[in-house]
């Protein structure tokens, strides 16, 4: 159960379109949007920067949001790796490549400038953050500084998201779950803290 309520929707008519268009997009309105409300200047901050990294296509989606999801994964967040999981379904990201993502190395699916990222991603999720000199020596053998900047960025934002669902314990929104049950769950992913309220309403 999540350590702090969401702010009923009702209560943010401010935010309805953006909730609606997340929808649309999601098929959900993420739980994390609405225990962030309670600042409503922060959730306005958070709406920004979104729309800015949706903006920005030098890179491909796909490929951003695996990135975002193996981060996710490396630092333990199992909250944000459901969602990534989810929204790489969404970019088209066959279920294969992101159930085998830590096999990237060696596995068939991902091409050498997919690795590479992948690479920056796994260094960005570690603590101490693991980023070398070398890994930016690979990706300009692929990728430009434009695109160093967004897929970077795209990790970042997720960083922020990482460490509020964590300690808030977010509660997981239904179809999240049971998508990264099914596409995680064989690679030991758990619900863990984020599961008591999808059993209570279940």
């Amino acid at each position: 159960m999540a350590r702090i309520d969401p702010v009923p929707r009702e209560q943010l008519p401010e935010f309805e379109d953006y909730f609606q268009e997340i929808e649309a997009l999601a098929g959900y309105l993420p739980n994390a949007f609405l225990t962030v409300a309670h600042q409503p200047a922060l959730l306005r901050g958070l709406q920004a920067l979104s729309a800015a990294l949706r903006s920005l296509n030098s890179v491909d989606s796909g490929l951003k949001v695996l990135m975002s999801h193996l981060a996710s994964s490396a630092v333990g967040c199992r909250f944000c790796e459901a969602h990534t999981a989810k929204t790489a379904t969404t970019n088209g990201v066959p279920a294969a490549k992101i159930s085998s993502i830590w096999q990237f190395e060696t596995s068939e699916l991902f091409t050498e400038p997919e690795r590479v990222a992948l690479r920056l991603a796994l260094a960005m999720g570690q603590s101490p953050n693991a980023v070398t000199d070398q890994h930016f020596a690979e990706l300009r053998e692929h990728y430009d500084d434009a695109q160093i900047v967004e897929m970077i960025a795209a990790v970042c934002n997720f960083g922020f998201w990482n460490r509020w669902n964590d300690t808030v314990a977010t509660d997981l929104e239904q179809p999240v779950y049971e998508l990264a049950n099914i596409l995680l769950g064989p690679r030991g992913w758990t619900a863990a803290k984020h599961l008591p309220h999808l059993i209570e309403y279940s």
